[in-house]
């Protein structure tokens, strides 16, 4: 991906052509349905904390109609939550909030996660991560305690640098870190070098887009952590049928979540997993 030096003048009319492509077709951002009426036996099945994109993450505006609906649908047996990391000011806001801002959230809801996992100890709890939510939830791992293991996470849309070193949130990862990517993703493509990261860089292409790199100096140990951990699954035309054309918001399509998320959440392989 070619880099692109920002141009505030010509920011909000980016923004303004790049949404009109990226959501058109979603479902516009609704409320979250009330809780199931048998959570407190799914509670004991397992837990899943998901982190909404910019521009979502609260009751009254988010993006997970499809998240939960696409879990149900897809047989996950625990029970889970929305963690609000958001300012309440919208996209941009969001997305361009100091790293400062998402680790202070992040480490709000690394408390949450504790607390849980007191409470549940042997359910098994995982992440799913949307957007500059990815961020947030990285963020998060890497304040949890190495004692707390999460069991899976999956990305969507990753829009954290991709040269960002995880080495201490695989460090708290059980199962496996899925990334999925897509080069058709003109909100990370084409808006990222303007607006920058989640994590506040311009000059690195979010991993979203062909997935995570080796953070440059790296040790022996964190090569090792990042191979046994990382899982890229890239878009392929046969991800069409659930509704997924390689664009931003499909991924958290009720189809996508439903065929290509909740069987990773199972221990389920899913059509494009790398053997």
């Amino acid at each position: 991906m070619k880099t692109i030096s920002p141009h505030p003048v010509s920011l909000v009319r980016l923004l303004a052509s790049v949404l009109a492509v990226g959501v058109v077709g979603c479902a516009a951002p609704v409320g979250i349905p009330e809780q199931l009426p048998d959570r407190a036996q799914r509670m004991d099945h397992g837990y899943l904390y998901y982190f909404d994109g910019a521009g979502g993450g609260t009751a009254k505006k988010n993006w997970a109609e499809g998240v939960r609906d696409g879990l149900l649908a897809g047989g996950y047996p625990g029970a889970g939550e929305m963690f609000t990391w958001e300012t309440g000011d919208g996209l941009m806001a969001d997305q361009d909030a100091s790293v400062k801002f998402k680790r202070a959230k992040a480490k709000e809801a690394a408390s949450r996660i504790v607390s849980h996992v007191n409470e549940y100890p042997n359910p098994p709890l995982d992440i799913l991560g949307f957007s500059a939510g990815t961020a947030v939830a990285i963020f998060a791992l890497e304040d949890l305690p190495e004692s707390v293991q999460v069991n899976d996470i999956v990305l969507l849309g990753t829009s954290i640098s991709r040269n960002y070193d995880l080495t201490k949130a695989l460090k708290r990862v059980r199962g496996h870190v899925y990334v999925y990517t897509s080069t058709r993703d003109r909100m990370l493509d084409f808006l990222m070098p303007f607006s920058g990261t989640a994590d506040r860089k311009f000059d690195d292409p979010g991993a979203g887009i062909t997935g995570f790199v080796l953070p440059h100096g790296t040790t022996a140990a964190t090569r090792k952590l990042y191979a046994e951990k990382i899982i890229t699954i890239p878009w392929t035309a046969a991800m069409e049928k659930d509704g997924d054309y390689g664009r931003h918001f499909n991924n958290v399509k009720m189809e996508f979540i439903r065929d290509q998320v909740a069987p990773l959440f199972l221990g389920k392989r899913v059509p494009g997993l790398p053997r």
